[in-house]
């Protein structure tokens, strides 16, 4: 037996997941889109624990901060397992080539957003700035988790939602939404930062509204904070 029959056995052998398919929405069920912002506004706000502008930090107090974040990631994901936005997590949906595929055209609009940047003399953008700020002011650790974790609760709150809850039927209007208001809330003040968060943007909208798989989305958004991190603490 070669490898292409030992290859095409095991994949008989193996289940393949079905894509996901969310319940039936109603006007009931679509009110609990507030429950998600709730938790994703105050794991946002949950760092205030943890600073100290004296640059002394309580190690208690970054108990807290894990423990309550930890709370809100938990409860977050059982709102979206419970009305079936999303799948139960299983390792086969985190697809390696389509994970390092989006990873690389975020890659790509970054080098367009740097170009841009260039060519406009803007040196950087405010919502950066204003991360980079609390950034100096945190614990490493704090830090590193409150900005990675935007791969979890945006994509969460800027594309499941808009998909799988609040506009079931209407895909087209999901991916608008979704490109708009994930490029609006990161305030975008001229063009040079429009274009980088608006690129970003049509990035992770698209693998969305192609795969439909939050756990690919939120591995390449993951994968593009660590590497703003790595930048934070190692390039600067």
């Amino acid at each position: 037996m070669n490898y292409l029959e030992i290859a095409q056995k095991n994949a008989k052998q193996q289940p393949i997941l079905s894509p996901h398919e969310p319940s039936h929405q109603t006007w009931k069920t679509r009110l609990t889109f507030i429950w998600a912002l709730v938790l994703w506004q105050v794991s946002s706000a949950l760092p205030a624990i943890a600073m100290n502008r004296q640059g002394h930090f309580e190690l208690w107090k970054i108990g807290l901060f894990l423990l309550l974040f930890a709370a809100c990631v938990w409860l977050s994901y059982i709102w979206a397992r419970k009305y079936q936005l999303i799948p139960q997590i299983n390792r086969r949906y985190f697809q390696l080539g389509k994970i390092a595929g989006g990873f690389g055209l975020m890659f790509a609009v970054g080098m367009i957003s740097a170009l841009i940047m260039a060519l406009t003399g803007t040196n950087g953008t405010e919502n950066q700035e204003i991360i980079d700020t609390i950034g100096k002011v945190l614990p490493p650790l704090v830090f590193v988790i409150m900005t990675t974790s935007a791969g979890f609760f945006e994509e969460l709150i800027f594309r499941v939602s808009l998909f799988e809850l609040l506009f079931t039927k209407w895909p087209k209007l999901a991916t608008v939404l979704a490109w708009a208001l994930f490029t609006a809330a990161h305030s975008p003040t001229d063009f040079a930062s429009f274009m980088t968060y608006g690129l970003m943007s049509l990035v992770l909208t698209g693998l969305y509204a192609k795969y439909r798989n939050f756990y690919l989305n939120m591995s390449v958004h993951f994968l593009w904070n660590a590497l703003g991190m790595i930048s934070f603490f190692f390039l600067r």
